[in-house]
């Protein structure tokens, strides 16, 4: 059974988007505050919790665990497959994730220090970028849930070739990646300015 990571600061279209998934029979795990509400909503989903040990911090250490990069990381070798059920955990396969609103509180004029580091995603970040290394299904964009159906669904129907899959992948790639890097520019311009005095 193929396994699905969400995080989602920004819910919308998640529910259905987790229950499209499931019905593919596919396993959902997903950080505290999503798996919450997905099984509030009715879609049976494991907290990842289950997987790494309760969250620590105040909930600002859940993903960034060697065991969620494991599972993002690892290859389809016997050896790889036999070390993560070693560790007790599954391959996951698609990441959907959309990160913290730190553009909008930098926009804000009355934001400040604290405000924007409590904005600055790291789990978020950290996630899409093993999965886009790791070669898997990675979303950061709710208006890329159709997409991925889709693409699910023909898979069912006719397998894709090789070298069509990882063309599908790196589209997948080269957008948690952009959104990822335009994040950190954000961040970075926004500190670039608060430290004026000591440029």
């Amino acid at each position: 059974m193929p396994t699905a990571l969400l995080s989602a600061y920004d819910k919308r279209d998640l529910t259905s988007f987790a229950q499209s998934l499931r019905a593919l029979d596919w396993d959902i795990l997903a950080s505290a505050g999503t798996a919450k509400y997905l099984n509030e909503c009715g879609v049976p989903t494991r907290d990842v919790a289950e997987l790494v040990g309760p969250p620590i911090l105040g909930h600002k250490v859940v993903t960034l665990s060697r065991e969620i990069h494991a599972a993002l990381l690892a290859d389809d070798s016997p050896e790889e497959r036999a070390e993560l059920a070693r560790i007790g955990v599954p391959k996951i396969d698609l990441v959907y994730v959309n990160l913290y609103p730190l553009a909008e509180e930098v926009g804000n004029p009355s934001c400040t220090l604290k405000s924007v580091i409590e904005k600055t995603d790291i789990g978020g970040p950290t996630l899409l970028r093993a999965a886009a290394k790791g070669r898997r299904f990675v979303l950061c964009d709710r208006e890329q849930i159709s997409e991925i159906l889709d693409y699910l669904m023909e898979q069912l129907e006719a397998s894709k070739s090789p070298d069509e899959h990882e063309r599908f992948i790196s589209s997948l790639v080269w957008r948690a990646e952009t959104v990822v890097a335009k994040y950190c520019r954000v961040s970075a311009d926004w500190h670039y300015n608060y430290a004026e005095d000591y440029r």
